[in-house]
């Protein structure tokens, strides 16, 4: 039994290669060691890399491991060795749990092979049982260890656990995190410390920063991480226009010489923040000499995911009712969350955690008091009168999927119906009353010709209208990401060049054949490009997905999506129109982010086909918002959400046009000021 006091057990796994042979040894807390066995040749090294391939692909597509299981439960039964034998992994793993006093074992992985290093240890699984793995277990808790001859102790915290967070992007990235922090921020067991983001994330800014109190506990990095020429680097904000990116080591060592005796915990939510170099991953330079611990993603994370691994890390680690902040249990935590949340998606086990000492435990918090922070400053008569609604969806990352049913476009189109009606009289017996406008378009098109109902919607739609009012709001409120406009007339993409004119845009036509795509740097002018981009910067830069097609922003027409053949047999799937890097990216941010829905009816069969062509059988993100007109009928119809994807309803702002404009006038306003 342990001794009250004692140091917990723990456990250390030496992964390594001889040739293509894969093997393991074990050394216990208390001195134990076993002799180094191999895996087996059906777990060499190529095996090892299929299987973090596949589990990669799964976490990709957000699926459970499914056929890949019975692989992780062979690699638990060929790694924790049991052959009854005392030189065991498994006995030995039992005699330390029983030393434990029945808490979790800690078991450190130390991997030096760059290979193994990608393989997700954290998804084998116990044999005999679908859902306990190892990165999810009560009873294990594995961490990926570092070799460092700094010293390691708890950092005493009496009161809230400060987080200071990086955006080079700007503020618009941290709102996942600052929404998945709400609730420790205002039970007052997080102080959230003022960000370092956009263009303050610049060389000597930053390290300026560093050196200042407030001097935080966690330093939560939301970015790019990448490797270049062997090196691990982050990305800093973009000076005129050109990249800039940091070298990890460098950082590491900014850490040690600013926070030397308080960073305890680094958090990369970057897209390779945990992906091994030639040297040791972006996570292992920085635990060495900057950070106790470090949770870093092996593989890119959907923002949704992120936000619940945040919500569930930080609750764990920084709670009131904790008696210690335990990294490596805090982890296994949030990954259970996120098992549970998302139907057993293998992307629980993208976050990994690299620890420099014994066990997880990063701070002691006994005597601590915690205490709400104090009210805010009260807020402006203006943005007080915004519906909350509507300022929630604003006030983070969001999609905006912009229909084609709007009050300012009935005169168009009601002109261009009875026109259609009138030339229908002439061949035929007039169309029946109240027929939808894809079975009267329809109709002409069989009966006058497709040629001819372009020149119609050409005359009853003229290139150049200026944007009406609400849409050039909408065009001010958007942030970098990835929307969608219905219109047929580029009002969004004029508006959006005009409201935000630094931005580059990127708006994306999939037509029949081919795909069209524009592109707006910032300052420019737009230019076709000869193909697709491999893929795109979502937190800089905006998607714009014309879906129906028509005029393009440079005034040119395109044969539009009217009728009902058009919509069955003329839509393209985003997968077949785009590079597939690209589209799996437009398609997350789509499924991830919460969308304002504007100007789109249930009752009308082609939106309702749209919505469950981008989200399929997910639910549209939750969050989501559809925004009616005071007399729209649909209120019942979207709080339900029987048509919707998922049969998941969203909830709804029924308002004017011209109180759009005024909310989002105050909220661009108010975000204007906070910066």
């Amino acid at each position: 039994m342990q001794r009250p006091g004692a140091p917990s057990p723990w456990m250390e796994l030496v992964l390594d290669r001889a040739g293509g042979a894969v093997r393991t040894s074990a050394r216990g807390s208390r001195g134990e060691q076993t002799a180094p066995h191999p895996l087996g040749p059906a777990l060499g090294a190529e095996q090892l890399g299929s299987f973090a391939r596949s589990v990669r692909e799964a976490a990709a597509r957000g699926r459970p491991l499914g056929a890949h299981l019975e692989q992780a439960q062979a690699i638990h039964r060929a790694v924790l060795r049991d052959e009854g034998r005392e030189d065991d992994v498994a006995h030995l793993r039992a005699r330390l749990r029983e030393a434990s006093a029945g808490g979790p074992l800690l078991v450190r992985l130390m991997i030096q092979d760059p290979e193994l290093q990608r393989v997700p240890w954290e998804a084998l699984a116990a044999p005999g049982e679908a859902m306990c793995f190892w990165g999810t277990s009560p009873d294990l808790l594995p961490v990926r260890g570092v070799a460092t001859a700094e010293p390691w102790q708890p950092r005493e915290v009496r009161g809230a656990v400060r987080v200071l967070a990086i955006a080079p992007s700007g503020g618009a990235a941290l709102a996942p995190l600052r929404e998945a922090l709400a609730g420790p921020i205002a039970a007052g067991e997080v102080e959230w410390l003022a960000p370092v983001e956009g263009d303050a994330v610049r060389l000597p800014w930053l390290f300026d920063r560093l050196r200042c109190e407030p001097i935080p506990h966690v330093l939560h990095v939301v970015g790019h991480g990448g490797v270049q020429d062997g090196v691990p680097v982050v990305r800093l904000a973009d000076v005129d226009g050109e990249e800039r990116w940091l070298p990890v080591e460098l950082l590491a060592q900014q850490l040690k010489a600013s926070f030397r005796s308080f960073l305890r915990l680094v958090v990369l939510e970057a897209c390779e923040g945990a992906r091994p170099s030639v040297f040791a991953s972006a996570a292992e330079l920085l635990a060495r000499p900057g950070a106790d611990a470090v949770v870093a993603h092996l593989w890119p994370l959907k923002s949704d995911v992120a936000r619940t691994c945040s919500a569930q890390l930080y609750r764990a680690l920084a709670g009131a009712e904790r008696g210690k902040g335990d990294v490596a249990l805090a982890l296994n935590e949030a990954r259970r969350a996120i098992l549970g949340a998302y139907e057993g998606s293998a992307e629980a086990f993208t976050p990994v955690v690299y620890l420099r000492g014994p066990n997880g435990v990063l701070f002691d918090f006994k005597g601590r008091k915690v205490a709400p922070p104090a009210a805010p400053a009260a807020v402006t008569e203006a943005a007080r009168a915004v519906d909350p609604g509507l300022a929630r969806i604003v006030s983070r990352p969001f999609s905006l999927l912009l229909g084609d049913r709007w009050k300012a476009e009935r005169a168009a189109l009601d002109g261009f119906r009875d026109k259609l009606r009138t030339e229908l009289a002439k061949v035929s017996e007039p169309p029946p009353p109240g027929l939808p406008m894809s079975a009267l378009t329809q109709r002409y098109a069989l009966r006058r010709g497709a040629d001819k109902l372009g020149a119609e919607f050409q005359r009853a739609f003229r290139a150049g209208v200026e944007p009406p009012p609400v849409i050039k709001a909408l065009a001010r409120a958007l942030g970098p990401g990835v929307h969608a406009t219905l219109l047929r007339s580029p009002l969004l993409e004029i508006a959006l060049a005009e409201e935000q004119p630094e931005r580059t845009i990127h708006v994306i036509q999939p037509d029949e054949e081919s795909t069209l795509v524009l592109r707006r740097a910032s300052g420019g002018d737009w230019e076709a490009l000869e193909a697709p981009p491999a893929s795109v910067d979502l937190e800089r830069e905006i998607v714009l997905l014309r879906l129906y097609r028509g005029y393009t922003p440079e005034q040119i027409f395109t044969r539009p999506l009217l009728t009902e053949d058009d919509y069955l047999l003329g839509f393209r799937e985003l997968e077949s129109a785009l590079p597939r890097d690209l589209a799996d990216e437009i398609l997350s941010t789509l499924n991830s982010r919460p969308a304002l829905i504007a100007g789109m009816s249930l009752t009308t069969w082609h939106h309702r086909m749209l919505l469950h062509r981008l989200f399929g059988r997910r639910p549209v993100p939750r969050g989501s918002l559809a925004l009616i007109e005071p007399d729209d009928t649909e209120l019942e119809l979207w709080e339900k959400g029987v048509s919707l994807p998922g049969r998941a309803g969203v909830a709804v702002v029924a308002a004017s046009g011209e109180d759009v404009v005024d909310w989002l006038e105050a909220l661009v306003e108010a975000r204007r000021d906070s910066r």
